[in-house]
């Protein structure tokens, strides 16, 4: 594995788009049946909802880049973190790591308390969460498929200056 100095952050174009898809698509496809099921993901991956999405929200899109591959991607909107996805090989180098508080930094300008939302079952995500300050706010329900969703908050950090 690369040093996470020679990671690269910058915003997303639609040439992305096709890249970010297929990385997304292996990462559900051996992370999420356990939690949806393997219909469920496979059914989802073929949809075409992840490059719609990619293509719907570039304009919100962080990509984290190592020697010109696309190896993660933070997506965000008001006051929330909408989309976290790093590629398999990068899990556990710091990649999230860096792109959430990417995310976080430009959020915090302008809420003073953020949000996201991430599978109840999804322990991995859950504790690299509340590692960077995430906290359980409530338990849902996904309204479209009945999925068992936890939204977690992290209130602005008070400014030590």
């Amino acid at each position: 594995m690369k040093h996470l100095s020679n990671v690269s952050l910058r915003p997303a174009s639609l040439a992305d788009a096709d890249a970010l898809e297929a990385l997304s698509a292996k990462t559900i496809r051996v992370k999420y049946p356990a939690i949806l099921g393997v219909d469920a993901v496979e059914g989802y991956i073929a949809s075409g909802a992840i490059g719609a999405y990619y293509r719907q929200h570039v304009a919100t899109l962080t990509v984290a880049e190592l020697a010109g591959i696309r190896i993660g991607v933070c997506a965000i909107q008001p006051a929330r973190i909408d989309l976290m996805m790093v590629d398999l090989d990068h899990h556990r180098s710091g990649v999230a790591a860096l792109l959430l508080a990417d995310g976080e930094r430009k959020l915090f300008a302008a809420a003073d308390r953020i949000g996201l939302d991430c599978f109840r079952q999804n322990e991995q995500a859950r504790r690299f969460y509340a590692k960077h300050g995430w906290v359980d706010d409530r338990l849902f329900e996904d309204e479209d498929h009945g999925i068992a969703m936890i939204h977690l908050v992290k209130p602005r950090p008070v400014s030590l200056d």
